[in-house]
This record gives C-alpha cells, structure tokens and sequence, in this order.
C-alpha cells in the first residue's frame, strides 16, 4: 500500500494546530499570564518591585530604590519619589496614594506623579500598610504598628511582640497584623492588639480577606484561614515554596510567591496552582476591574486574561 507521507504529516500538523487552538481557547484566565514588564522577561534584568495597588485606571508598582511605575491606559511612567529607600507598601485612600517602606519611609500623592514626604515618627522599616473607614494602618519592624485618622499624624500603638510585621487587613470590624514566627495580632479598633494563636511557627508575610473569611500567607508554602481572626486553620497549598502575597477578587483568592509561584482559590480552603509562566519571585498581587495584576522581583509585572 502507498502511503502519501508528505501529505499525512501536514494532516497531522493541522489536526495538533486545531488541538493547540481548541486548548488555548478552553484554558482558564488564571493561567493565561502576561508579561507587563517594562523590558523582556528572559533578560530577568529590571527592579525589585514589592506591592502593587490599583483603582479604576490607575495602577501604581512600587519596589527597590525608591523605584515607582505609574500605569494610566496601556502606558508605563517610570515616577521619581524623592528617596532612595526601598519601598514595601502602597495603598489608595480617597484618590491619595501613600507608600511606606524603610528607615520609617512614608510618602503621599494625589494622582501618583508628585509625591511628598510624610513625618511617620519612626525609622525602622514599614513593610505594609492599609486603610479603611477613615483610619490608616502601617506595620514593620520591631513588631510596629502605626495608626492615622487622616495620613497626617501618625501615632504609635502597642503590639505587645517584638517580632517584625509584614502584613496588615481589615474586613468586617476586624483589623489583623500578622508577621516573624507565626504571629497573628487582632484589634477591633487598630489601636488596642491582642496576640492570636495561629498554630505556626513560620513567617507569616501578607493577610486578606474575602468571602467572610481571612487568608494568610508565608513561608514554606503556609497557608492560613479563619473567619473570625481568633480560630486558625492550617489549608494544604501543595508547595513549599515561599508564599509572599495575597489579595482577593472576583470571588477567588490569588495567592503569589517564589519562583513564579501562582495559586487560586474560590474558597480559601482548595487551593489549585497556575502556570505563570515565569520563574521570577512574584511578591504582591491586586485586583483591578476585569483582571489581577501581580509585581515581582527582577522586572516582573503581570497581568491575568480578563475575567469574565
């Protein structure tokens, strides 16, 4: 029997572009990533960057060196903020940013071009920092925990360890600080602490909460739930990798970390890995209108396919 190879093999290759276009158009938007990064990934050549926050049209990636990108539309503005400290947080408050970071680094901005140093009091490293409902909270070394009404003032509140804070979040009349050696702090007003029993020993790097829950985050691939910040249950994530930050979306938990690590989560409890794509340390992820976006070391900046 005659065999037409030359015409089998291109049958073969049209059936797998079919295959391959069928796939694409079949996988989920959490593991469709892409690369927003000012240069090319493979280079793995750019800043630090350690937090990410958005609204509305407005995206900010603070990191290393002082180092700010300001994102309006499709376009990229590298923003100088007068210091050369690194930044660790940044969040929005009532269209004004402020980002925290070390030697006590505190900056504000009203759009995110012009930005003015802030009196924070302190000089250790500020790693986190929130707002809710008219007060601020920022976190850091030494087990700090720093309060404000109006992004001012600042005044410092007892946190009753000395452990270092990473990571700070609010939901439904309950603030938590958690950090170094398992620590998990709980105040209902940011001002008075109380230490939780969180079941772990390891470093605890970044809190949210969602879905009448609180997911925590840290090294070795922890991973924390509770719905009330007092009663901590340990979630198998099925990595051992550092875990560094966490937000909440769309009704899914997207949880970032070391080596490119990416998981989800619609309940806090299941948690399933992503493909990302890259190997860089991914450090902070927020959610933005139809999509998360995730910053990372070494230049790396993502942004998931839209959801619906």
């Amino acid at each position: 029997m005659n065999v037409d190879v030359p015409s089998l093999f291109r049958r073969l290759a049209l059936l797998l572009a079919a295959c391959l276009a069928t796939a694409a158009v079949a996988a989920e938007p959490l593991d469709q990533w892409n690369w927003r990064g000012l240069g090319p990934k493979e280079s793995f050549k750019g800043d630090n960057y350690h937090d990410v926050v958005a609204q509305k049209d407005l995206l900010v990636v603070i990191g290393s060196g002082g180092k700010a990108l300001l994102r309006k539309g499709d376009t990229w503005k590298p923003v100088d903020l007068g210091t050369q400290h690194a930044l660790h947080g940044v969040v929005i408050a009532n269209g004004t940013l402020f980002a925290v970071g070390d030697r006590g680094t505190l900056l504000a901005s009203r759009g995110g071009e012009v930005w003015t140093p802030r009196d924070s009091t302190v000089s250790v490293p500020l790693f986190a920092i929130m707002y809710t409902d008219n007060v601020f909270v920022t976190v850091g070394d030494g087990g700090m925990i720093l309060t404000s009404g109006y992004g001012r003032i600042w005044l410092h509140q007892p946190s009753r360890t000395i452990d270092p804070l990473y990571g700070v979040g609010f939901d439904r009349e309950t603030f938590l600080a958690v950090g170094a050696n398992g620590t998990i702090l709980k105040s209902a007003d940011g001002t008075f602490w109380l230490p939780q029993t969180s079941g772990s020993d390891r470093r605890l790097r970044a809190v949210a909460p969602g879905n009448g829950l609180f997911v925590v985050v840290g090294e070795r691939g922890t991973i924390l739930t509770s719905p009330d910040g007092a009663k901590w249950t340990t979630r198998e994530s099925g990595t051992n990798k550092a875990l560094s930050g966490v937000t909440y979306g769309a009704g899914t938990f997207v949880a970032v970390g070391s080596l490119g690590t990416i998981l989800t989560s619609t309940d806090g409890i299941t948690w399933k890995a992503r493909a990302s794509g890259v190997k860089h340390d991914l450090n902070s992820a927020t959610f933005a209108e139809h999509s998360f976006w995730i910053a990372g070391s070494n230049g790396a900046i993502l942004e998931s396919a839209e959801l619906p």
